[in-house]
C-alpha cells in the first residue's frame, strides 16, 4: 500500500506493508530525513506511535497520512572527548513559554471542534499537527519537582484530549 509521509512540510509517497511496524517506516525514510531512525517520532492520527505497533493494527489504509518529526529526546552522538552538552536550571521558563503558546492553539482547536462539520479537513490536519509539535516540545523539557511535572502532565492531557475530539469530528 501507499503511505504519504510528512516531515518538514513536504509530503513523500512510499510503499510499505500492512504488516509494517513503525520502526519498519522510519527506517524506509531515513535516506529522506537524513536522521537515524531513534531520532525520530511517528504520529498518526495526532497521537505518537510506539516502534513495534503495525500499521495495520493502528488502523493506517492506502494513501493515508502519518506525521514524521524529529524527535526532542534524542541526542546525536558526541565526537569523542567532547563535552557532553549541558541545560540551564531555565526549564521552568521553558515549560511556562510552551504553555503560554498553547493557549491560543487551545482556543483555536475548541472552537473548530464547537463549528463541527464547518472546519475543512485541512483546518483539523494542520490543528492536529501544531497541537502535536507543542506535546512534543512539553514532552523535552526537563521539569523540577512535581508542581512542574503535573502542569506538564496535564497541559500534554489537554492536547490529547483536543486531538481526539478534532479526529472525532464529522463521525
Amino acid at each position: 500500500m501507499r503511505v504519504t509521509i510528512a516531515y518538514k512540510g513536504k509530503e513523500y509517497d512510499f510503499d510499505a506493508n500492512a504488516e509494517s511496524s513503525i520502526a519498519d517506516v522510519k527506517r524506509e525514510v531515513e535516506p529522506v530525513t537524513k536522521l537515524p531512525p531513534e531520532a525520530l517520532k511517528v504520529f498518526f492520527r495526532g497521537r505518537p506511535r510506539r516502534d513495534d505497533d503495525k500499521l495495520v493494527l493502528l488502523g493506517v489504509k492506502q494513501f493515508q497520512k502519518l506525521v514524521i518529526v524529529g524527535n526532542p529526546n534524542w541526542n546525536p552522538p558526541q565526537p569523542e572527548g567532547a563535552a557532553p552538552a549541558t541545560t540551564s536550571g531555565g526549564a521552568k521558563t521553558k515549560l511556562d513559554e510552551i504553555l503560554d503558546a498553547i493557549k491560543p492553539l487551545e482556543s483555536e482547536a475548541m472552537a473548530a471542534v464547537s463549528a463541527g462539520s464547518a472546519t475543512t479537513a485541512t483546518q483539523k490536519a494542520r490543528l492536529q499537527e501544531l497541537l502535536t509539535q507543542k506535546m512534543l516540545q512539553l514532552d523535552s523539557v526537563e521539569v523540577q519537582g512535581s508542581d512542574g511535572r503535573e502542569k506538564r502532565k496535564r497541559a500534554i492531557q489537554s492536547i490529547e484530549r483536543l486531538c481526539t475530539d478534532i479526529e472525532n469530528m464529522g463521525d
